[in-house]
């Protein structure tokens, strides 16, 4: 398991742990963050063949990295819903886009790009000019073809996402059921 899949987990674990959710309207928001996250995600894994063709159709057209703006939208919802009386949801938030924005996004930028420039050439400088990172266009980028494919979001493991989350918004909202679980599970 890589480094950065278990710095994730533990961040959930700490956001879990100080979550103390309302039925209330920020959470109602929180959780469609959370849907509309996860449906761009859908949305985009449909659409992406890695390293086969350069994916510019559905939301590849309009944003580079949907699947990150698909994250970041649930990792909003996620703060939203698991809010409570210490900023600890905001908190990590804050250093999660900021550990992104200082470091992640730069090295993947250089990373990808290289890689993607060596595979596909100028048709990827094209795209790289004309669309952007993370804030969508109106506009789309006009040269993508490809058809959404529920098997390309299977081939891409969405499914376990959207497990993931499932689980995340169950155990923030059963939060006290899980530490009563977990403390008779270590006795």
């Amino acid at each position: 398991m890589s480094i950065k899949i278990v710095v994730v987990y533990a961040l959930i674990v700490v956001l879990v742990f100080f979550a103390q959710p309302k039925p209330d309207l920020l959470s109602f928001v929180g959780l469609g963050l959370i849907a509309l996250g996860q449906i761009l995600r859908f949305w985009a894994t449909g659409h992406l063949v890695k390293n086969k063709v350069l994916t510019t159709s559905g939301p590849y057209a309009y944003v580079k990295n949907p699947l990150y703006v698909g994250t970041f939208l649930i990792m909003v919802g996620f703060c939203l819903i698991a809010r409570g009386d210490y900023p600890v949801n905001w908190i990590l938030l804050g250093l999660g886009v900021l550990v992104f924005a200082a470091y992640y996004v730069p090295y993947k930028k250089k990373r990808e790009g290289d890689r993607l420039r060596k595979i596909f050439g100028a048709e990827w400088d094209d795209y790289d000019r004309a669309v952007p990172d993370y804030f969508p266009q109106l506009r789309p980028y006009g040269k993508g073809e490809r058809r959404w494919s529920f098997r390309a979001v299977l081939e891409n493991s969405e499914p376990w996402t959207l497990v993931a989350i499932v689980g995340g918004v169950l155990a923030i909202y059963y939060r006290d059921l899980l530490e009563k679980v977990v403390r008779d599970f270590l006795r």
